[in-house]
């Protein structure tokens, strides 16, 4: 069993007001070019992206060893790295049951072709009895998770096209999200985090292979000065074609 990280739910959804009403309309379909203001808040002084190629990063996610380089260059240019808010989407696979799964061995594989069609039937029955009986969302299904208890039933912090878990806590935090499924752990980066003075604020879009941030000139130069992270500036104007933010 793993512990909790030390967060808390954040109920005062307001707190996260200032990056809504600095945002860029987000229309999808529209013919218009879409730019990196629908997910960055304009407003800061500077930005600059740092591609996912570091160890554990994946394509929507930051490895712990990257949020824990990130962090301790963040944590020098707030004035509240004790307060910090942590936002993950609501929609992460591990949150929610029949997303993931464990593959085992069959040891009478021919007797389960006879009964798997049976099997079947009984378990879809239960699943869905089983959803109708629990309206509210739990995380019952993983063997531990280090997110605050009750968060699943907490009301979600909106943006547009996105909702998230939203909390409260230390910039250290950060690092020590995640979940246990099959006895192995899997750390969780924040999709959003910012410090309550709103000195920067750091965006793992779920879609991109890339972290924005934005903040002072000082601290985006001292991101660029470190040498095991790959990082380029951008404009919040630039389009989103402009930039590699897909690339796997």
């Amino acid at each position: 069993m793993i512990e909790k990280a030390q967060l808390e739910i954040e109920h005062d959804l307001a707190v996260g007001d200032w990056i809504r009403d600095s945002l860029a309309p987000w229309i999808p379909f529209s013919e218009d070019p879409v730019t990196i203001g629908i997910v960055m808040p304009k407003g800061l002084e500077s930005y600059l992206l740092v591609r996912h190629t570091g160890l554990g990063d994946t394509h929507g996610g930051l490895g712990k060893e990257t949020l824990t380089t990130l962090s301790e260059t963040l944590s020098k240019f707030t004035s509240t790295p004790e307060v910090c808010f942590h936002a993950l989407w609501e929609g992460q696979g591990w949150m929610h049951p029949g997303s993931i799964a464990v593959l085992k061995r069959l040891k009478y594989p021919k007797l389960h072709r006879f009964f798997r069609p049976v099997t079947i039937r009984i378990s879809w029955k239960l699943a869905t009895r089983k959803r109708i009986r629990n309206q509210v969302q739990s995380l019952d299904h993983l063997q531990a998770n280090t997110l605050p208890e009750g968060i699943m039933a907490a009301e979600r912090f909106n943006l547009p096209n996105r909702a998230y878990l939203l909390m409260r806590g230390t910039l250290a935090e950060a690092k020590n999200i995640g979940w246990i499924f099959s006895e192995s752990f899997h750390s969780q980066s924040p999709n959003l985090l910012w410090p309550s003075d709103r000195a920067w604020i750091l965006a793992t879009e779920i879609d991109f292979n890339v972290t924005l941030i934005g903040g002072s000139e000082s601290l985006i130069a001292s991101i660029l000065d470190i040498s095991s992270l790959t990082s380029q500036r951008f404009l919040v104007t630039d389009t989103i074609a402009e930039l590699p933010i897909a690339e796997y």
